[in-house]
């Protein structure tokens, strides 16, 4: 079981004076965060339910002629979203903790919250060691997608117009590419994801007109564009290559749910067990401390044919497509 020695900090991290500034890295954030809706959850298990007026009929009158009545009709749908836990145990060596010249908890809170974003991500938009707890449905973009006929996949090697049409879509009668499936279904893009590697395929892409149609990010905060609609990028850590180049939607389609959100708690008192029960370190014994951390979170994509009692299919309209490499 994993522990914090003597040998496991940075030697950096160890003398008699060092800038924190240096050793604190950044932490990276969640694309789906950033694009999704966000929910506060007040229970395990959140039933959203959304009712809707699907039409409504108005009438040109004479003057002086009676009014014409309507009844709009309305329906409704439930989707359950449901918190799954992300969480470690840190445990340290207090001796390490007091010879460090910098607060190491603190220095590790960076890149546990990047592991937190990676997590999200790669489940939301892959399925990738998805909780149990979030259900199948409406809780992986890309199987989503597959299921609802929505992946536009290149050859072997692209040209830039094959791409750029894989991307666009060419105004057929049936949609060939993921900006236009998305359009046929009725819902705007609002967002694009692709890992960083894929920036430079971009870079190249011109339309009709010999505009570019990829924008890089000029300024922190603020993310590229693609067609005008705003792009993130994420690493291929997160990322599935042999899945997806790039995934577009109505990201106001998609919400996160936090529960709980991120916490910390440093122990100095209690046990920590293997997978048998078994005591592996007792923290007052071995004069250890230990930092764990915490988080809830539910995703879910809230569209009708990903209600409850729904399936999505190749008959759904699906708020996301994807443009994706060659799948044998």
């Amino acid at each position: 079981m994993a522990r914090v020695q003597r040998g496991d900090v940075h030697a950096l991290a160890l003398p008699d004076e060092v800038s924190e500034t240096i050793l604190r890295g950044a932490a990276e954030s969640s694309v789906v965060q950033q694009f999704a809706r966000a929910r506060n959850m007040t229970a395990q298990n959140q039933q959203i339910t959304e009712a809707e007026v699907t039409g409504a009929n108005v009438f040109w009158v004479g003057e002086g002629a009676r009014k014409q009545t309507d009844a709009p009709p309305m329906v409704g749908a439930t989707w359950t979203m449901s918190a799954a836990e992300l969480a470690v145990i840190i445990p340290l060596d207090e001796n390490v903790a007091d010879d460090a010249s910098v607060d190491l908890f603190e220095l590790y809170k960076p890149a546990i919250e990047t592991a937190i974003a990676k997590k999200l991500d790669a489940a939301a938009l892959f399925g990738t060691d998805s909780p149990l707890a979030w259900g199948a449905l409406g809780t992986d973009i890309s199987a989503d997608c597959t299921a609802a006929g929505v992946v536009f996949e290149a050859d072997a090697s692209p040209t830039d117009a094959e791409l750029l049409d894989l991307i666009s879509g060419t105004g057929a009668t049936v949609a060939d590419g993921a900006l236009q499936a998305i359009e046929m279904a009725e819902f705007e893009a609002t967002g694009a994801v692709a890992y960083t590697r894929f920036k430079a395929r971009l870079r190249g892409l011109k339309d009709g007109d010999n505009r570019y149609i990829f924008g890089d990010a000029v300024e922190a905060g603020v993310p590229g564009t693609l067609f005008g609609i705003p792009i993130a990028f994420t690493k291929s850590t997160v990322w599935t290559p042999a899945t997806a180049h790039l995934i577009m939607g109505d990201w106001n389609q998609a919400m996160v749910g936090t529960r709980a959100g991120i916490r910390y708690k440093v122990f100095d008192q209690g046990v920590i067990t293997d997978g048998a029960g078994a005591v592996v370190y007792s923290l007052m014994e071995n004069d250890m401390i230990a930092l764990r951390v915490t988080v809830r979170y539910g995703f879910k994509v809230i569209a009708d044919d990903t209600a409850d009692g729904e399936t999505v299919d190749a008959n759904s309209q699906y708020p996301f497509a994807i443009v994706a490499p060659l799948i044998p």
